[in-house]
């Protein structure tokens, strides 16, 4: 079991680790506040679970709300509570929850896209914006069947594409890499996920030693938008923030002075021979 605050990893840290480890369980993830007012819980922010196998996430649920992928099926119309547990009771389950509505008739591959999509995609933005909180992660072979459409994803590609979708990116201003950075490559190659046109655009100035400020004058954008966009890379694990070293910096670089050695002492003989100069002098 590996658990810690979110101050020691970022949560983009986190998904890298579980995705390029190939991990399998469940990831507990809940904010800080949560745990000083437990008191008042129904106000604050639920605590998160993203399940993955083999280093994809399949599934996120968060504790007020158990029964989330059915409550979904069922405000779409697509199956009350009620049929579902009639079906159940013929049929017990055996695979997720997606696989054998989908057998039955009730849902399409598009509908369990949707719902995936709807499911994953929700918590993830808000996970990001957290300022403080713990993680936990289990490793565990034993997956929510009833949680699960029985489709997989990239947690990175999945989280590239929340935060494109977040529209508040007031809780992450400070988060974002500072106006006055360069970006450098984290990778060897092109980058393993779909980018958008504007990170796209962002990708080629990556090893220029341009700031973002720069870069937003390039590209006739507001900073703060390539900062975003610069963010979304960071998280994948694409780029680095570095400061930008000036070629024309007037900082002196002196070279390290060799050790001075310590003074010999001087013998006995020495000094007898020193004495008996003075005398014949």
């Amino acid at each position: 079991m590996l658990r810690s605050v979110l101050s020691d990893f970022s949560l983009g840290e986190l998904l890298r680790f579980l995705e390029q480890g190939r991990k399998s369980g469940r990831l507990l993830l809940r904010p800080t506040e949560q745990q000083q007012t437990a008191a008042s819980s129904a106000t604050s922010e639920p605590e998160w679970c993203l399940f993955f196998s083999n280093g994809k996430i399949v599934a996120a649920t968060h504790s007020s709300n158990p029964k989330g992928l059915q409550q979904l099926i069922e405000s779409r119309g697509w199956l009350r509570a009620t049929s579902l547990e009639r079906l159940l009771q013929v049929r017990p389950l055996t695979t997720p929850l997606g696989i054998y509505l989908k057998e039955q008739g009730i849902l399409t591959s598009e509908d369990l896209q949707l719902l995936f999509k709807q499911q994953v995609l929700t918590p993830l933005p808000r996970l990001f914006a957290l300022k403080e909180g713990w993680f936990e992660f289990s490793p565990s072979s034993s997956l929510p069947l009833m949680e699960m459409t029985g489709l997989r994803a990239s947690p990175l590609s999945i989280a590239l594409t929340g935060l494109r979708l977040l529209e508040d990116w007031t809780p992450l201003l400070d988060k974002l890499p500072l106006a006055t950075s360069t970006l450098v490559s984290a990778i060897e190659g092109h980058p393993p996920y779909r980018l958008d046109p504007q990170e796209w655009q962002i990708w080629e100035y990556v090893n220029s030693n341009l700031t973002l400020e720069e870069i937003a004058e390039h590209l006739s954008v507001a900073v703060l938008e390539v900062q975003k966009a610069s963010f979304r890379l960071m998280v994948a694990g694409l780029v680095e923030e570095v400061p930008k070293i000036s070629q024309e910096d007037s900082t002196i670089i002196e070279a390290v002075p060799a050790p001075i050695q310590p003074p010999k002492l001087l013998t006995q003989q020495f000094l007898q021979q020193f004495l008996s100069f003075l005398k014949d002098s």
